[in-house]
């Protein structure tokens, strides 16, 4: 049985990624002027990976990777409110999976003060038991870790757990920690209707 809901953040509850994808660009453009990293180039190899695995991906020296990160968390942190709003389909959701007595957790690749403001921006905060950040764990996703912390930190069983995910990288994490996986395109493929059709589908086999 289905007792908890787990959520990604970015592509499934906020949609970030195109934020995060400039904003990242913009921080290595400040320390590395001369950069000829592109948007297209992110897309392709960086996209859902976090700050920090993109830059051991791209393979700048130890400095440089704590200049670009710092500077990367400092424009997060000074410009995110602007892209956050009260979501009323985010709020229906949570609240009306909380109604029925799910638990919601959220477990992303971001640093926590980036989720926290998210979701308390988009009104839902007090809806979730707990978070998972990329500062909990040794590896974020590719790696099933951040959902074994997941388990571990609440006590969950794997297969009483449906993971809303949207990237390969998310998928692939969600799905190695044992987990029920539902993969999404993006936000709006996150629906109510959606998660219960899932759900139902789960019940009718038991």
């Amino acid at each position: 049985m289905i007792r908890n809901i787990v959520f990604d953040l970015d592509g499934v509850l906020f949609d970030g990624r195109g934020f995060h994808a400039i904003t990242f660009l913009e921080a290595v453009k400040a320390v590395i002027p001369c950069t000829s990293l592109t948007e297209e180039y992110h897309e392709k190899y960086l996209d859902s990976l976090s700050t920090k695995q993109k830059l051991v991906r791209l393979g700048f020296d130890d400095d440089i990777c704590k200049r670009i990160y710092d500077m990367k968390q400092d424009m997060t942190a000074k410009n995110i409110k602007t892209h956050i709003t009260p979501n009323k389909k985010v709020q229906e959701i949570c609240q009306g999976l909380t109604a029925l007595g799910f638990k919601l957790f959220c477990v992303s690749n971001s640093i926590r003060s980036t989720i926290e403001v998210c979701l308390k921006g988009m009104g839902v905060i007090e809806l979730f038991t707990g978070i998972v950040s990329n500062q909990d764990t040794t590896e974020q996703k590719p790696s099933p870790e951040p959902y074994f912390t997941l388990y571990r930190n609440y006590n969950l069983d794997p297969k009483e757990c449906l993971i809303v995910e949207d990237s390969p990288h998310g998928i692939e994490s969600a799905t190695k920690s044992g987990g029920n996986v539902l993969p999404v395109k993006d936000c709006s493929e996150v629906t109510m209707d959606r998660i219960m059709n899932v759900l139902m589908n789960f019940q009718s086999r038991l």
